[in-house]
């Protein structure tokens, strides 16, 4: 075995070893098929793979990739139909899908951007509403509180003038019982002396007849 030849299998078992497990995909030639050697002519072991679809390494030697298929059929594909990147197409799918996914969600953004605006300007309003609930409320209170005020000075004066009708009326009833004790003292006076006038007059009705009988009999001794 010559020295190029060993060579070539260190290099391609070195490279299966680092292949391991990785990822390539169909390239952009329409369809593949995997065979079970390094050669066209052996049989397919799987056909019709179309560009993109994922395989999984299995080993490489001579410009062949030995591969899994995504239905688990094992075999070799010649280098040149792979890529360790998605195809063209498949990266133009991948990258629309996530361009729709993207109007998708700043749609759905600018809508929830929306309802907030929406909520903002009903606080708005709701806050303004408040605010004019509230002036109104303080003038209220406002007037509340000096027609409180005026009843309470109201209620002063209405207790003064009580305490001046009271008073009054204490006055007038101590004038009335001075009256009264006045009119009883000056009905005894006129009683007393209508008694004395009667009395005097009683009197007189008695010794005046008396005083003539006695000057009678004194004229007729002489």
């Amino acid at each position: 075995m010559s020295k190029i030849r060993i060579t070539s299998l260190i290099i391609g078992a070195l490279l299966s070893a680092t292949a391991h497990s990785a990822t390539v995909y169909i390239s952009d030639i329409q369809f593949v098929a995997i065979r079970e050697g390094l050669d066209n002519n052996t049989r397919a072991v799987e056909r019709g793979l179309k560009s993109g679809t994922p395989l999984v390494v299995l080993e490489q030697n001579d410009g062949y990739t030995k591969v899994r298929t995504p239905s688990g059929n094992e075999g070799w594909v010649a280098d040149y139909f792979l890529s360790e990147d998605m195809v063209t197409r498949d990266q133009l799918e991948t990258l629309q899908t996530r361009l729709d996914k993207s109007t998708e969600s700043r749609t759905e953004v600018a809508d929830a951007l929306k309802v907030s605006q929406q909520k903002i300007q009903e606080l708005n309003s709701t806050n303004t509403a408040l605010q004019d609930e509230n002036e109104s409320l303080k003038q209220q209170l406002q007037n509340a509180a000096e027609l409180s005020e005026k009843a309470q000075a109201i209620v002063s004066q209405n207790e003064d003038v009580s305490y001046q009708i009271a008073t009054l009326k204490q006055q007038a009833s101590i004038a009335i019982a001075q009256a009264e004790k006045l009119q009883d003292t000056t009905e005894q006076k006129w009683f007393m002396i209508g008694g004395a006038t009667l009395f005097g007059g009683l009197l007189l009705g008695i010794l005046l007849p008396m005083l003539r009988r006695k000057k009678s009999g004194t004229g007729s001794w002489s």
